[in-house]
């Protein structure tokens, strides 16, 4: 995903994906993959039903993206609509077996949908205070928490241009600052 688009807020993404832009919308994809992920999991699913409720829930985005009312809350229309989806598969295939017991949804596959919203709401402030750090802060912060091909300091010395015994003191400077951010969001 284009670097450009990780700094968007999710409205800022919603108005791109709805004017046809195709980064955009791998951009909203990849934000919240996990999220999406995260609730068949939940439900006990296998990996491939885990993939299906995603694609399935992708296409619902896609097609229902224009009619969401507040585009500040995609994280939580996404775990309501792939709860949704979880329980439309387990029924279908409850249906398949045959099996003479009553469907049963999960003890709890809602029980920390709250706490999980919760939790993406946090991880999205962090995200955008992140993005108001200056350029260097930035770039060291995404490189060494966001990053998923966890680059060792040799490596983001090189991408940096810095001694990789500057990158520990930097980070803690850093650190102090993005604290400071999130104090202003309201995160302790």
């Amino acid at each position: 995903m284009s670097s450009k688009y990780k700094s968007h807020t999710d409205p800022e993404l919603v108005a791109m994906c709805l004017r046809g832009d195709a980064q955009a919308w791998e951009a909203l994809i990849m934000r919240y993959r996990r999220l999406v992920y995260s609730v068949p999991v939940r439900f006990g699913f296998t990996s491939a039903d885990a993939a299906d409720v995603f694609q399935a829930v992708c296409l619902k985005l896609i097609e229902h993206l224009h009619e969401l009312k507040d585009e500040t809350k995609v994280s939580a229309w996404l775990i309501t609509t792939t709860t949704r989806q979880c329980i439309h598969v387990k029924s279908l295939k409850h249906r398949e077996t045959g099996a003479d017991d009553e469907f049963e949804e999960p003890a709890d596959p809602g029980e920390n949908l709250e706490d999980l919203r919760i939790m993406t709401e946090t991880q999205q402030t962090i995200r955008d205070a992140v993005e108001q750090l200056s350029g260097r802060c930035r770039d060291l912060i995404e490189m060494l928490y966001f990053d998923q091909r966890s680059l060792s300091y040799e490596e983001i010395s090189q991408k940096m241009g810095m001694p990789v015994a500057s990158i520990g003191p930097t980070r803690a400077r850093c650190l102090d600052k993005l604290r400071t951010q999130l104090r202003r969001r309201g995160i302790k």
